[in-house]
């Protein structure tokens, strides 16, 4: 018989594991929509997204994995800039809220590499997903082409959603062989 614990961890590896799945394909959808679906779409994806790293950081930090828990707080509130952002995203001020999502993405992934459980490829994948954003950072402070920032900004917000099916995958598999140990 699963204790409550148990029964709450499996609610949240498939929650987070929807999340995840969810927020990529939509996101990598999203595009196809009409100009006015589009961003509320967008907004959507990022509502779901932000639940899943959420409900990850709850995991983990009632595991005592502190710091990686708080990379994923500060993940969710990366999150939330892309989300505020697109509120304003034809206005001048826009790109400058997109690209201040850097200051959030640098110290979520480093801290969420600090989840030993992870495996390397998974961290190294997450310090990788760093680099469009911080482009596009440097893009948009230097003033460089504003098509060039979008390409990059489009590469940073899909390559992290590709990262949280990792991260989801793998919370689904210890999951599942523990379940399966338990047999």
């Amino acid at each position: 018989m699963m204790t409550q614990h148990e029964k709450t961890d499996t609610q949240v590896v498939y929650a987070q594991l929807l999340c995840f799945l969810l927020a990529t394909l939509l996101g990598l959808v999203a595009d196809v929509f009409g100009p006015g679906l589009q961003q509320s779409v967008y907004k959507f994806v990022d509502a779901i997204f932000i639940t899943g790293t959420i409900l990850v950081a709850m995991k983990l930090a009632r595991e005592g994995w502190d710091m990686p828990a708080a990379g994923f707080t500060l993940l969710s509130i990366a999150w939330g800039v892309f989300f505020l952002a697109k509120d304003f995203q034809k206005q001048e001020v826009g790109s400058d809220i997109l690209a201040s999502s850097f200051y959030f993405l640098l110290p979520s992934m480093i801290l969420i590499a600090f989840y030993g459980r992870f495996p390397l490829f998974i961290k190294i994948i997450g310090l990788v997903t760093i680099l469009p954003s911080l482009i596009g950072l440097i893009y948009t402070k230097t003033g460089a082409s504003t098509q060039a920032y979008f390409i990059w900004r489009k590469l940073s917000y899909q390559s992290v959603h590709l990262l949280s099916l990792f991260w989801g995958v793998y919370f689904y598999i210890v999951l599942k062989r523990n379940q399966q140990k338990k047999v």
